[in-house]
């Protein structure tokens, strides 16, 4: 639980969530900022995420100091049982049912101010005075155009004259670039400058996507170039604060884990006679309210929703004997630190060298049109294939300039197209995965403070529960 608050002012504090960071990757070589600000990896903790390691569960977590089946934020998104439909990645605030460290900062000390940027579920909280968040327009021909949302409104435009707009196919995507959290960094000193908050929150997302696409490996190039560009934005941002007398917080989601096989839970529910496909979007699309059972998934850990309960223990049965899924928990084995309403009827949990995907047409051309696509809020599921490009490879040059020639064509003459790039064939070549519990203390997220020695208080070589942050966090504030 986080500690309860007692008076006095809070202190100047930021707090930069380096996704995917681990003390594996500290070296004086690869992020010299980063390993000096952790004192050669001296003044940081691992840390225990909570199940399963995603960014939303974890964030919630951190920020609530209790588990989801408190805060009820169980994934990145989930099944709404009464419409039977998949809600993703929605941003509301209403989504944490626990109280945030926002909330608590300001009982301490109400004249403190908080600022968050990129954060997810940081729109419409009270308790945050200033807010920067991705959001993105959806216009009714499909067209999606790159945006943001902030709080107070008129701070986006003053944003977006002197830094452009969030450049979101650099966020997600097959053109994922340091772009992004360069474009959060520049922004957040900005804010910074505007309204000089108390407590800033600052998401820095670049490293996670690379080590997901190209592996964990810091010996590969790939890795080791972007570490160096990350750690580049960091030192920018922690040289800031410090100029302004802050205290400054580095904390990483959870760590990213190897990984050689992808799991096609729904092929093998659909096998077996579960799930109920309708021929719609070009091929076929996933009727959850009809299909006896169905999966919803999230890197390595995939919710079963059972809407024939008597099926329950077959289908578990079933899953058992699936390579890559290492268990299958019911709802009287899931313990009650993560169990609540959102939860599926059954719960998987891939072997850690494995991760799920949604698919579950039989043909590739009965793929529906969303498949081929990045988007995130109509798949049953996280699509890591999304950061591929179908042709990017010479015998497909063809195909690459088709698509570029539609893409090009419909902005010319205003006609939507579809911007079919996504190659879901290639998913087992996806190298990197996160949200089992980690077992080896490189693939542990990391909190890091200049004071973490005295704050923690105990062996620092037992990880540190992710239901700890938030008192941590609170100490740091208050100077305790």
């Amino acid at each position: 639980m986080c500690v309860e608050p007692g008076g006095g002012g809070a202190k100047k504090t930021v707090v930069l969530n380096v996704v995917a960071l681990t003390k594996d990757y500290l070296s004086e070589e690869d992020t010299p900022n980063m390993w000096n600000f952790t004192n050669g990896g001296g003044d940081a903790v691992n840390l225990m995420p909570p199940l399963p390691a995603v960014t939303c569960v974890s964030q919630a977590t951190y920020l609530t100091g209790v588990n989801p089946s408190e805060h009820g934020v169980t994934a990145n998104g989930y099944y709404d049982e009464e419409l039977k439909q998949i809600v993703n990645w929605h941003q509301s605030a209403g989504n944490v049912k626990a109280e945030r460290l926002y909330a608590k900062l300001k009982k301490a000390d109400p004249n403190a101010t908080v600022f968050v940027h990129t954060w997810w579920h940081s729109m419409y909280d009270e308790n945050i005075d200033y807010c920067v968040t991705v959001r993105p327009e959806y216009c009714s021909n499909g067209k999606k155009i790159p945006n943001s949302y902030t709080k107070p409104h008129s701070m986006r435009d003053q944003l977006h004259q002197k830094f452009g707009k969030y450049p979101l196919h650099r966020f997600w995507g097959p053109l994922t670039s340091i772009q992004s959290s360069r474009w959060i960094a520049n922004t957040a000193m900005e804010v910074d400058k505007m309204h000089d908050p108390t407590l800033t929150m600052i998401y820095l997302p670049h490293l996670d996507y690379s080590l997901q696409k190209y592996g964990t490996d810091k010996r590969m190039k790939h890795v080791k170039e972007d570490l160096k560009m990350i750690d580049e934005v960091v030192g920018d941002l922690v040289s800031y604060y410090r100029g302004k007398e802050a205290e400054v917080v580095i904390l990483s989601e959870y760590g990213i884990s190897p990984v050689t096989r992808a799991v096609d839970i729904n092929r093998v529910l659909r096998k077996a006679g579960y799930i109920s496909v309708i021929k719609e979007r070009q091929g076929e699309t996933l009727d959850y309210g009809a299909s006896r059972a169905f999966a919803t998934v999230e890197h390595q850990v995939a919710h079963v929703h059972v809407n024939d309960k008597t099926a329950t223990e077959d289908v578990r049965k079933l899953l058992l004997g699936v390579d890559g899924i290492a268990k299958v928990l019911s709802e009287s084995e899931m313990d009650q630190t993560y169990h609540a309403g959102r939860c599926g009827d059954l719960l998987c949990v891939a072997e850690p060298d494995s991760w799920f995907t949604y698919y579950f047409w039989e043909e590739e051309k009965m793929a529906p049109d969303y498949a081929h696509c990045v988007d995130i809020h109509t798949k049953p599921g996280y699509d890591p294939t999304e950061m591929f490009l179908r042709f990017d490879k010479p015998v497909q040059l063809f195909g690459l300039i088709h698509l570029v020639f539609k893409a090009v064509l419909s902005q010319l003459v205003g006609i939507r197209t579809l911007v079919d790039a996504t190659p879901t064939e290639r998913a087992s070549e996806i190298r990197g995965s996160h949200g089992t519990l980690p077992t080896e203390e490189k693939y542990m997220p990391l909190l890091s403070n200049r004071t973490i020695r005295e704050l923690v208080g105990h062996d620092r070589s037992v990880p540190v529960p992710a239901t700890d942050v938030c008192s941590l966090l609170m100490k740091v504030l208050l100077g305790k």
